[in-house]
């Protein structure tokens, strides 16, 4: 039995290769599924990093099995017996096809993420029990301002007050920037605000933890958003032929060195907001830059293809 690999790949270049892809679908699929809630993104970063040195391996292995003669089998095949070709690469098709506007989107979605300090700062305030809570205004030390009601909101009054914060230990009385009521502010009636009846060190605010409409943002851009990279994938899919495929699949420095370049310059692009290592004084200035990286990569293997 011969060897049933092609030119310029063996066993080798197919395990580097599937693991090359395997580490970065995982790396995507961690940042779309939010493993890591905030920054550092240390799984995320670290399935990168081993995309990139699978990368490197198979780069290495196509480069030795170039040089490696390729076995013949002298025995005459029986051409009746010859079992009919299979479409090949169907697997990998898939892969670019989709896994290229599905890696778009995850690095649009990490370019998104908040900061570690801000993720921190609201569980700590979660675990402490920090919700919205009414306490009795004291006294006013600003001046109402007053906005009519309109067809989207109801009449409120904004001002900063003095409250007495119902804390269990007993209650204290709290200056407070920014409070906003339904009816005129008046000393002795109450406001709603946020804050932690059982830790005062918390403070008082007069936002959640969590702002107000961010989940429902976030379930508006999935819905919105998700479909596309299904509609992008299916053209890409539709327009990648099996011979151009083919040539993908066998290692060339021409093709391969710029894609693997380009993105690993996308992943570097997305390094200093996934792990909050400012780069020039930048953390997130750098990250837009990765969002049409994994496109140019394919844009360049189909063309040299």
């Amino acid at each position: 039995m011969g060897n049933t690999y092609e030119p310029g790949r063996t066993r080798w270049t197919g395990t580097a290769g599937w693991l090359m892809v395997g580490s970065a679908a995982a790396a995507v699929l961690c940042a779309l599924a939010g493993v890591s809630p905030y920054p550092p993104l240390a799984l995320e970063a670290c399935l990168a990093g081993a995309s990139a040195l699978f990368a490197a391996c198979w780069v290495a292995a196509s480069l030795h099995a170039r040089r490696v003669p390729r076995k013949v089998d002298l025995r005459k095949a029986d051409p009746r017996r010859r079992p009919p070709e299979r479409p090949r690469g169907r697997l990998l098709r898939i892969v670019l096809a989709f896994g290229i506007p599905i890696a778009t989107f995850a690095a649009f979605v990490v370019c998104f993420t908040g900061s570690g300090e801000e993720g921190r700062r609201s569980e700590r305030l979660e675990r402490a029990g920090y919700d919205r809570h009414e306490a009795r205004i004291v006294r006013l030390t600003g001046q109402p301002v007053h906005r009519p009601a309109t067809d989207d909101n109801d009449e409120s009054y904004t001002t900063d007050v003095v409250l007495s914060v119902p804390y269990e230990g007993g209650p204290r009385d709290v200056a407070v920037e920014g409070v906003t009521t339904g009816k005129y502010p008046e000393p002795g009636t109450t406001a709603k605000v946020y804050f932690a009846p059982a830790h005062p060190e918390v403070g008082v605010g007069t936002w959640p933890a969590r702002p107000y409409g961010s989940e429902w943002i976030t379930l508006f851009l999935a819905i919105v958003l998700c479909p596309w990279p299904f509609v992008a994938g299916a053209a890409i899919k539709s327009y990648i032929e099996p011979r151009a495929l083919e040539r993908m699949r066998r290692f060339d420095p021409g093709t391969h060195l710029p894609a693997l370049g380009l993105l690993l310059l996308g992943v570097l692009a997305l390094l200093p907001l996934a792990l909050e290592v400012p780069v020039a004084g930048f953390t997130r200035l750098w990250a837009p830059l990765a969002l049409p990286a994994p496109a140019l990569a394919l844009t360049w293997m189909a063309r040299r293809a």
